[in-house]
């Protein structure tokens, strides 16, 4: 298996003539570029999730993810102000703490079809937020990449979840 995960191109001077590019050397005299191109390609993609990935899809490790943590509440008919309020009172809590956090909060979804949207895009931690989660004044926490479950106290929070994030 090859370890390449880019492409590279020893283009020589052809473009350079092309495009009529040159420098002056030690000498004062025109010469043209000598010229090589490397990129990151496609596949490059595919190798990242490939290696980043699972049956449910993305698994990103917290310091590459655009979102580490997100936050899902789980809402019944008469609780719907008060877990949104508190959820994005968490975010805020986590945001300051430098974690980069989200409020999934649209109401046209589950909590089923959110908890696989963001485990599809790879988002490190999900924190569930109930009805009950209200009453204990804490959160439910999945970790992706394992599936563990663990409730942690809304007082600790900031604290254990950066914690996990350093060591995911």
């Amino acid at each position: 298996m090859s370890k390449k995960s880019a492409t590279s191109h020893n283009l020589g001077e052809n473009f350079a003539k092309m495009f009529n590019i040159q420098y002056l050397d030690e000498k004062n005299e025109k010469k043209f570029c000598w010229q090589t191109s490397w990129g990151l390609t496609t596949r490059s993609i595919g190798v990242m999730i490939m290696v980043h990935g699972d049956d449910k899809g993305l698994v990103l490790p917290p310091k590459v993810a655009k979102v580490q943590v997100v936050i899902i509440p789980v809402v019944f008919k008469d609780t719907e102000e008060k877990l949104i309020n508190k959820a994005k009172e968490l975010e805020e809590l986590l945001t300051k703490a430098g974690i980069k956090a989200k409020v999934d909060d649209r109401a046209n979804y589950s909590p089923g079809w959110k908890y696989s949207h963001w485990e599809l895009k790879g988002v490190p931690l999900r924190l569930e937020l109930g009805p009950k989660d209200l009453e204990k004044q804490e959160v439910r926490a999945v970790v992706r990449h394992n599936g563990s479950k663990f409730q942690l106290q809304w007082g600790t929070l900031a604290e254990k979840v950066g914690f996990i994030s350093v060591h995911l």
